[in-house]
């Protein structure tokens, strides 16, 4: 059977106590006696009760020293005191209370209120200590918590300031940087655009982010390009796309945008990181080789067609002729061999435009030419045949340096040119502005024209008009044999004007601007004399 509980007894009347050890043995309790006060704190020392039932009355050290000294040290002033005595005196209970203890018990004691207190207070002890076990542990937990949380707050704090100087070295790097980069959130709204994007769209980061960047973006493409990586977006998937976008000046650009996911440590989605770089240039430069590339091909196609064309016109040419010479004027069949001779004279005509499109055109003789003297007399024929709401102005420059070609083939440049301009008008009010003057191209392209010439002087001719103008996605195909927006049979003059001239070495470009006009402009490489008593070549 195991014991109730470890008791002290202490009395030095040896009959009290040894009733009083019985008694509790009987119980159950495990009873150590004392018959001295001095005996009672060594066998404290030796063994630590679990409750203490002490006489006040004793010879040499009385109850009231013994629990003076008990409760003075730390480990043993928690054991619960109940003091024993025959006396009655409230003096001595106030006493006793005072020192410590939790209660009395009056000699000769009553059985069972003795066991009931001792159990009592036994009970109660033991709660208290059992208490004080969790809040010891319970303190000692949340000192273990709040010392992890501390290390996980200075972490954290370590982590943020980590972060945050990583972000302050890539807004760093990024604003140095020649491209347009930006970054997103877990949203996929813009957060942050880098200095150069924010000059090149001349506008401020609060005008960028959000959906505001759309802004600057050719409407266009926010309506044909944008919805073909919407999916990838809504996936937080990598994407590359092409978009023109809107430079401060007022000027589109072309930007591949190349947009990467941002992951966490775990995975999870935290926004992209784009790059956007002007491609302009280099779209420039392609669209210039495969034109060079087509218009070689091409050459090379129409020359030959026009070769085979020019024979068999020649033969048919011929042959109407033979005819018209063994038929009577008043024959029938003499008005049809003429007609067959005017038609032929047609198509040789349209092959003549072939060929100067192939650059393969036979030359009349190549002679110094004045531009300006041959734009003002082409001028004159233009104005005879041109709507009246056509209004026609000049500014031509007097002794321009000359240029050698076929007078037949450069008037006819001129005319198509005019003829071109007046048509764009569609017979409404408007004007035609002609100009020519005399330009360097340097290495650089600097006071030059962008129509990759080589260096030298030239001779710039200039038509500008008022009219529909061209929009941006035609103006690479205005040049392209049989490409026209008038009637069916039409479409070989600036293609037979741009062979013509890439033939003397010269460029020719357009700029235009839909409802607001469009302007060509001819370089021709000039020779080294100037304009003086050559006009009578023309």
């Amino acid at each position: 059977m195991s014991s109730k509980g470890f008791i002290l007894a202490v009395d030095d009347a040896t009959d009290s106590l040894i009733i009083l050890t019985e008694t509790l043995t009987a119980e159950g309790y495990d009873v150590r006696p004392a018959d001295s006060g001095e005996l009672a704190l060594s066998a404290v020392a030796a063994a630590k009760p679990e409750l203490i039932i002490l006489d006040i009355r004793m010879n040499g050290m009385d109850g009231f020293e013994v629990c003076r000294r008990l409760k003075a040290t730390p480990e043993n002033r928690d054991i619960p005191l109940i003091f024993v005595s025959s006396l009655n005196d409230t003096s001595d209970r106030v006493e006793g209370l005072k020192l410590g203890a939790v209660d009395f018990v009056s000699k000769p004691f009553q059985k069972e209120e003795l066991l009931a207190r001792i159990q009592t207070h036994l009970e109660l002890s033991r709660l208290r200590n059992e208490l004080e076990q969790m809040v010891t542990e319970r303190t000692a937990s949340l000192h273990a918590a709040n010392e992890q949380l501390l290390r996980e707050l200075a972490e954290r704090i370590r982590a943020e300031q980590a972060l945050r100087e990583s972000e302050e070295r890539f807004r760093s790097m990024a604003d140095n940087a020649p491209a347009v980069i930006w970054t997103s959130g877990p949203d996929t709204k813009i957060n942050f655009v880098n200095s150069y994007g924010r000059t090149l769209t001349g506008r401020k980061l609060e005008e960028l982010t959000g959906d505001r960047w759309k802004e600057v973006v050719h409407p266009e493409d926010l309506v044909f390009r944008y919805p073909e990586y919407t999916p990838l977006i809504a996936a937080g998937r990598e994407y590359r796309v092409e978009y023109r976008l809107r430079r401060a000046d007022g000027e589109y650009r072309w930007v591949l945008d190349t947009a990467k996911p941002r992951l966490l440590a775990d995975g999870s989605f935290a926004g992209y990181i784009g790059i956007a770089m002007d491609i302009t240039d280099m779209k420039h430069d392609q669209e210039q080789l495969m034109a060079a590339q087509k218009l070689e091909s091409l050459g090379v196609l129409v020359s030959g067609i026009a070769h085979t064309f020019n024979n068999l016109m020649a033969a048919i040419v011929a042959e109407a002729d033979l005819a018209l010479s063994e038929l009577p004027s008043d024959s029938a069949a003499c008005g049809n061999a003429e007609r067959i001779s005017s038609i032929a004279m047609r198509v040789a005509d349209f092959v003549s435009l072939l060929r100067a499109y192939a650059g393969s055109a036979p030359l009349g003789p190549v002679l110094p030419i004045d531009v300006s003297r041959l734009v003002r007399e082409t001028l004159q024929l233009v104005k005879a045949t041109a709507s009246k709401n056509v209004v026609f102005s000049a500014m031509l420059a007097e002794k321009l340096p000359v240029i050698r070609a076929d007078v037949s083939q450069m008037r006819q440049v001129v005319m198509n040119i005019l003829t071109n301009a007046c048509e764009s008008l569609s017979g409404m009010q408007g004007s035609v502005h002609v100009s020519t003057s005399s330009v360097h191209v340097s290495a650089d392209g600097a006071g030059g024209s962008p129509t990759s010439v080589p260096p030298g002087q030239y001779v710039q001719l200039c038509v500008t008009d008022n009219g529909c103008g061209i929009a941006l996605q035609y103006q690479t195909q205005i040049f392209d044999p049989f490409y026209t927006t008038k009637f069916l049979g039409r479409g070989l003059g600036l293609a037979a004007v741009q062979g013509i001239v890439r033939n003397l070495g010269g460029g020719i470009r357009v700029q235009s601007t839909p409802g607001r006009g469009s302007t060509f402009e001819i370089l021709l490489p000039c020779i080294a004399a100037v304009n003086s008593g050559i006009s009578e070549q023309l």
